[in-house]
């Protein structure tokens, strides 16, 4: 089972990003649970390459500790350089990157979303 990988419970305190389609190659389910207006805990689903599994994995331990500021900021390419991802995938990662900016348009005590 990889580390950060499942879903949270809905509640409240959780804010959902999805982005990308199955069909298309790449999606993304990211769930995070936000206290005190950080992230607590996160969780991803996802489905693509290797490199975007990985990636999902090594991002919901990144964001713990994150205030939205920091998932607004986010940049791809941070998973992408630690991880060494090959640039034919690149593409890919921008479904991840979209996923973490609709949690943080998700935010708690936030106006939802509609992506």
């Amino acid at each position: 089972v990889l580390a950060g990988a499942g879903q949270l419970s809905p509640a409240a305190d959780v804010a959902v990003g999805r982005a990308g389609d199955r069909e298309q190659g790449t999606e993304v389910v990211l769930q995070c649970r936000v206290v005190d207006g950080r992230v607590v805990e996160a969780r991803f689903r996802a489905f693509g390459c290797p490199h975007v599994i990985a990636s999902a994995e090594w991002l919901t331990e990144r964001l713990v500790g994150a205030v939205r500021a920091d998932l607004l900021a986010w940049d791809w390419r941070e998973a992408a350089a630690v991880l060494e991802v090959p640039a034919a995938k690149f593409g890919r990662l921008l479904t991840l990157q979209d996923a973490v900016r609709a949690v943080a348009g998700n935010w708690p005590g936030g106006v939802p979303s509609t992506v």
